[in-house]
Order: structure tokens, then sequence, then C-alpha cells
């Protein structure tokens, strides 16, 4: 790869790990979990020394018993000698503006600031210590490393210290994408280690978490940790990677961190078991390009969720505050102002809510769909219905005798041959007086309509003000029910003059057309009967509809008039003239104390939110570090994988097959020279060492394995190790499960040559390895089909950082 290709890619990965350094910086962590690498390990795990061999320097406090009492959020990142001469470092947040290139008063601050928050004793506290470290051997990189799991106390530790280091332990592991890194002493039994099991309780397929087995120089003669580095004691996704740190002996005679990394390669190079396997599993420099991969490409694959939920959440907080509205003014003249709004407002919106024109937004009550105005002309439509039916008789229960009776009774104030007036009235008024029932249902039905608008809009408004919204509802009830008083009083005259004084100017009454019919009678049974009892039913039922259809027409417009109309002119006018009278309503406005804290609660996390939307869109080009692949189906792949494993048996003999990736690598056998090369092959790689199967893969993500471009003058990170991986080793590609499918079937009993790298790590390994033989002299270079410089850069390119553009 070109150096300007690798400057391109290590700028893209900084700028992907500092923008979630800068999210977390603004406390969106306290809301979206932000990926990031979790340090755990027992104490005296050696966790401490492993840090300072990532990052390069000597810093950390150190001395017995718990050392580290507050996590420390390590934030690394990379800069080249030309910018940054050597190391600086700075406390983000508690030592603002002071730049340390002293790491041993690094490592005097850091002790005081621990004191500081957790005082002189051994206490421990979840207060996080941010330090950035900067420098041409940094790593880009964020870890946090934990208080170790202690077991028991000292000095004035509570008792149950095991179970707050583990509690904190929990509450940083747990988080789905944080990055467990296990630190795992090498010489003790890893299947009991605290530290394993706990990593194990939170991540149960072991799809987050990165094993890293330390102390594995100081194990007892005759073992080694070749089956912990395999994964067949408690396999892993990501596997292990066994290191060397400083001794105490080399930590109090200040060896260099670089020259420990040296003696580190040294150590797994000429180690009698180590040196004959890949070295991709041993030393810190291995770790470190781990660790960079493995969060480099967390952080592209949760770059889309993270920003669909912060708009999800802005959306959900705003609504609440838009609900909960602005805080209450302080000053009488504010809150004379402030209810003088709020009545305007409430005038406003329930005259509205009458005919039907409502802010939706404002009122958001969706229990008011229809407005008032036309739910109280429904009403309406059904009043004197009964009455006003054609077959209705007003008379219909007096016979002709008991008219003829009243008639004979009135008869003597009269002119004979008259009917009398007073026969007149006396069968009409009980009719009419059912006029009047009718009449109040519909006021009272249309009166609680309009309270049930009033108190709906009321509360919509000030439900986080109970004291103010009794005393307005008060004050709004007594307008309505002064309209309805009003309205009833009108509705009463209007029926008592219908009552007591009888007129029409109707036409056909006074023409006498019209002819009623009484009831399922013909007109010839009614002609039949007495021709006066006759005449005055007639006339009685002719009067009382023409009084039901005034009626009809009256009453409504008396309730819309006194009572609807008369609440939409008379509230606004009515509450100001109250407010003015009366200002005891400003000694009630005072807000709930937990409806102002979630507000300022909210206000600050919005304002988080829309913060860390300026600062994801202050890359143009964020949207080239998105990871198309879907991590979440890498892992259920693995799990899958594991389980399928776990309850296959476990074949010795099983002929070995070619993947797709080795027959892109060996050439066709067409001569018999060839053939005898590769059954010579068959049991050996180009470094004489045995071949496995390929039934037995590595627990690692392939895309795991993808080389980072090289940093110069980079001791820690620099894959440059003294075992180099073969030449003819390929770089796998986001690309592969495709080409993998169309690949056709190989033949089993082809043999083939396996690049080293890939020696099998994960528990269906076989337990008999092939034995080694001579070594073959290579094929001449004609037979040898190197690829292509072209393809080998596309290659490369088709890495991990897939995203690049070309």
């Amino acid at each position: 790869m070109s150096q300007e290709s690798q400057t391109s890619l290590l700028g893209n990965l900084r700028k992907v790990i500092t923008l979630v350094d800068q999210l977390r910086d603004i406390g969106l962590n306290d809301y979206i979990k932000l990926p990031r690498i979790v340090v755990l390990g027992i104490q005296s795990a050696g966790k401490s020394s492993l840090l300072e061999h990532i990052v390069g320097i000597d810093f950390l406090p150190r001395g017995s018993g718990v050392v580290t009492r507050r996590p420390l959020e390590l934030r690394l990142s990379y800069s080249p000698q030309s910018v940054c001469a050597q190391p600086t470092a700075e406390f983000v947040e508690e030592i603002k503006g002071k730049k340390y290139t002293n790491f041993e008063e690094v490592r005097k601050s850091i002790e005081e600031l621990t004191d500081k928050v957790c005082g002189s004793s051994k206490n421990i506290i979840d207060k996080p210590i941010i330090l950035a470290v900067t420098g041409p051997n940094c790593p880009d990189l964020t870890l946090v490393d934990l208080p170790g799991i202690t077991r028991i106390p000292i000095m004035d530790q509570p008792k149950d210290i095991e179970q707050i280091t583990t509690n904190m332990a929990k509450r940083y592991c747990e988080d789905p994408s944080a990055i467990i890194l296990c630190v795992v002493a090498a010489n003790a039994d890893m299947t009991t280690s605290d530290a394993l099991l706990l990593a194990k309780k939170l991540d149960p397929d072991g799809i987050r978490t990165v094993g890293v087995l330390t102390k594995i120089d100081i194990m007892d003669q005759g073992t080694n940790a070749i089956k912990m580095l395999k994964g067949e004691e408690v396999p892993l996704k990501y596997g292990y990677v066994g290191v060397k740190l400083r001794s105490q002996q080399e930590i109090k005679d200040s060896v260099p961190i670089v020259q420990a990394v040296q003696r580190e390669k040294n150590f797994f190079a000429n180690h009698p078991v180590y040196s004959s396997i890949p070295g991709d599993i041993f030393g810190t420099q291995v770790l470190t390009g781990k660790l960079t991969r493995i969060l480099y490409r967390r952080i592209r694959s949760f770059l889309p969720t993270l920003m669909q939920e912060i708009n999800q959440r802005i959306s959900k907080v705003q609504n609440r505050l838009d609900i909960l509205g602005p805080g209450l003014p302080i000053e009488d003249s504010d809150k004379l102002h402030y209810i003088w709004q709020l009545i305007h407002e409430f005038s406003v919106r329930f005259r509205n809510s009458i005919s039907g024109q409502y802010e939706k937004q404002k009122a958001n009550i969706k229990s008011l769909q229809v407005p008032a105005g036309s739910s109280i002309k429904l009403l309406f439509k059904d009043l004197y219905d009964d009455y006003s039916q054609l077959d209705y008789c007003a008379l219909k229960k007096f016979k002709e005798e008991d008219i003829l009776q009243v008639i004979q009774k009135y008869q003597a104030q009269s002119i004979p041959g008259f009917l009398p007036v007073d026969a007149f009235y006396a069968l009409l008024n009980p009719e009419l007086k059912k006029l009047y029932a009718p009449a109040y249902d519909t006021l009272e039905q249309a009166f609680q309509i309009l309270e049930q608008y009033a108190n709906t809009i009321l509360e919509s408004q000030l439900q986080q003000l109970p004291s103010v919204y009794k005393m307005l509802q008060d004050q709004i009830m007594e307008v309505i029910h002064e309209c309805k008083k009003n309205a009833h009083d009108s509705i009463t005259d209007v029926l008592d003059a219908e009552q007591n004084y009888i007129f029409t100017n109707d036409l056909n009454y006074l023409s006498g057309k019209p002819f009623i019919k009484f009831g399922k009678e013909s007109k010839a049974d009614q002609q039949k009967g007495n021709p006066m009892v006759l005449e005055l039913r007639t006339k009685i039922e002719h009067y009382f509809k023409l009084v039901v259809r005034a009626a009809r027409d009256n009453v409504p417009k008396l309730i819309g008039y006194f009572l609807v109309k008369g609440c939409q002119n008379q509230m606004l006018r009515q509450l100001q003239q109250n407010l003015m009278q009366n200002q005891t309503i400003l000694s009630v406005i005072s807000e709930d104390q937990n409806v102002v804290e979630e507000r300022k609660k909210l206000n600050r996390e919005v304002e988080t939110f829309k913060n860390a939307q300026k600062i994801i869109k202050r890359d143009p080009d964020l949207s080239e570090y998105i990871l198309s692949a879907n991590e979440e189906q890498e892992d259920q792949q693995y799990i899958q994988k594991q389980k399928q494993a776990n309850s296959a048996p476990t074949q010795q003999n099983k002929p070995q097959q070619q993947t797709p990736q080795q027959q892109q690598q060996q050439p066709k056998p067409q001569q018999p020279q060839q053939q005898q090369s590769q059954q010579v092959s068959a049991n050996t790689n180009q470094n004489n060492k045995p071949l496995t199967t390929n039934a037995t893969q590595r627990t690692d993500v392939p895309k795991d394995q993808e080389q980072l471009p090289q940093k110069p003058n980079d001791p820690i990170v620099n894959r440059n190790t003294t075992q180099q991986p073969d030449s003819t080793r390929q770089q796998p590609s986001p690309t592969q499960p495709q080409q993998r499918q169309a690949q056709p079937p190989t033949q089993p009993t082809q043999p083939i040559q396996q690049p080293q790298n890939n020696y099998p790590l994960n528990n269906n390994r076989p337990t008999g390895a092939a034995q080694p033989v001579a070594q073959q002299p290579a094929p001449p270079p004609a037979q040898q089909q190197p690829q292509p410089q072209a393809q080998q850069q596309q290659a490369e390119k088709k890495s991990l950082f897939g995203f690049m553009k070309k």
C-alpha cells in the first residue's frame, strides 16, 4: 500500500475514534452508550503493566493492594514524529489546559486526583479520570481501566469491597456496545478466574470479549498456555493474545517499555513451544493491532444506529418539553402577565373549539375531534321529535264525551253556539307543559358539553399547576353557569308566553283549510261525532303543532345565543375582570419541584443531542466511514458456528478440503513434477511447519485479522515482528463470503499448501498434528505464479478500510 493510502487510512481511523471521544465529552454517553474498550481483571492481574506496554510509557501509579481506585479512561492518539516529537498528556476534565511531557508528573497527578475524590484511604469511587495521551508511539485507542476485582478489604475499605468492585465492572461491561478486554493470569486456572467468569456472564456468547494472558513467562516448568490461547477451555470470538510484561524487578530497575517490548518479542521467538506456531497470537503489538481493528469496526457499524437514535430521542424529548411548557415566572409583574396570557390563550382555544378552529398541536386533545358547536347542534335535531310526528295526537287520551263535558263546563261564560275559549285553554295547557322538560334537558346536555371542553382545554394548559388550575376552573365554571342561567330564563319566558297567550298568524290555521288526522281514525269516522267536539279537537291539535314547530326553532336559538355565544363572548372579558379585581391567584403560581427538575433534565438532554448532531455533521465524509457489513449478523454466525462445533463429533481422519482462498493460491496440477511436489508438500508448509486441516478454524473473526497500515517509528503497533507471515498470505475482504459460495466443490483428496497464519486455534483442532518432513526445494520461479501488484493493492483496499475512496 502506498504511503498516501496509509496516511488516508490512519486519518480515517483517528477521525472515528476522536468522534466518539468528542461525543463522550459532551455527555452523550449518559444517554446513549458509546463503543469503548473496558479493561477487566482481578487485582494484580497485570492490567497496569499491560496498559503501559500499549501506551509505550511508564506513567501509572504502583503499589501494594488496590492502586486503581477510580476508573481511568485513556484516550490514546497517534501523532507523527514531525508533529509531536515527544508524547504529551492532558487531563481532559479535571486539569484543563495543562499539557504534560514529564510522565512522572502525570503519575503524581493521577494519585492526587484519586485522593481528592476517594480520600487518602483505599476507598473506591466510580468517577472516571479522563487522560488523553498523544505521541508517535501511541495507537489510536480508547480504553477504560477499572479497579481490579478485590476479595479482601484492607485499611478502611468497606467489607463488601468485592461486591463494590464487581458491581462497578458490571456497570461498565454490561453495555452491549462495550468491548471487554479480559486480563487473565496464565499461571492460574483460567476456568476459575473471577474476571473471565464475570465476562462470560455479561457476554455469554463471547462475541465482544478479547482475552489477554499475562504472566505467561512465569508458568510452571513443563506447562504452557497453548490450550488457553487456542480457546479450547473458554472459546471467544476474538480469541486470546499472550503477552510478557515487565517483571517487578524490571519495574524496579526502570527498564524502558521499548526495551521490554523487544524482550517480549525475543521471549516468544526463542521459546521452545511458542516459537513453533504463528506469532499472531503473541505480543503487545499484536494485541494493540487487534484492539484497534475491533474498536474501529465497532464504531463504524455503530454510527448509522447512533444517528438514527439521536434523531428519535430529540423528537421524543421535545414532545415532552412541549407538554411541560415553559417555566413559571418569579416576579409578580411577570406572574400577572403570565396569567393574562393563559386566560387569553384559553379563551381563544375555547372559542375556536366551539367553532372547530382550535389548533390541534397546542390543544393536544384527541378526545375533542368534533367541535363543541357541532356536538350541541346534534342535540337540537331530536328536540320535540315525538311531538312533531304527523300521527301524534295531543288529545288522544280524551274521548268525545270527555271533550263534550269540558265544553259544557265552560259554556256558561260564552255565547251559545260558539266554542268557549276557556275550554280551549283547559285542554291545551296540559300539553304545552310537556314542552318544558325536553327544552331543559337539551340545555343541560349543551352545558355539559361546554363544561367538558373547557375542563379538557384548561387541564392541557395547566396540568403542572394544579392550584392555578383549580382557581381558573372555578371562574370559568361561573361564566358558563351564568350563561346557562340566562339561556334557562329565556327558554322559560318563551314557553310561558306560548302557554299563557294564544295567538297565531298562520294562514292555514286561520283559513281552516287543513284537516288533521287523529290517530288511525279515518275522515269519515271523525265526521260521525259531535261537530263542536270535532271542531275543538281539530283546532287544538293544529295549534299544538304550531307551538311545537315554533319551539323547535326558538329553543335551539335561545341555547345557541345565551349559552354558546354567551360563553364565547363573555369568557375572556369576565376572566380578565376577575383577575383585575382579585389577584390572589398570583400567590399560588408555584410549579411542582419535580416538574422543574424534569424540565431541566430534558433541556440538558436535548442540548446534548443537538451538540452531538453538530459534531457528527462537522465531517462531510462521515458516510464513508460507515461499515456496510452487519456486525450483528456476523456475531450470530459465530454463535451458530460455536453451537455446531460443540455438538458435532470431532473427525480425526476427515480428508482435507481446499478453501476458495487456497484454491486461488495453488496452481492447477498440469505436470507430473507439480503433482509430485504437491504430494510432498501436503504435510509441510513453506516454513517446514506442520499443517492441519481446514476444519479447524480460528475463533477470531476473519475481518479482525485484516492488517492495519503501519505507522512510521511505532514499535508498539507495527506488525513487522520477527515472525513474518507468508508472502502468499491473502488478506480477507468483505467480499469473501460471496466468493466462497461461488466456488465449486473441491476434491477432498487434493493435497494443499496452507499459509502459516492459518494455524488452527479453536476447540475443533485435532489432537494429533502431522509430523514435519524434510524440507523440499522450492519450485522454480517459472512455476510460481505471484499475484500481480495491482491485484495485491486491490486486495489490500478490500480490507477493513473498504470505505476508502479509490
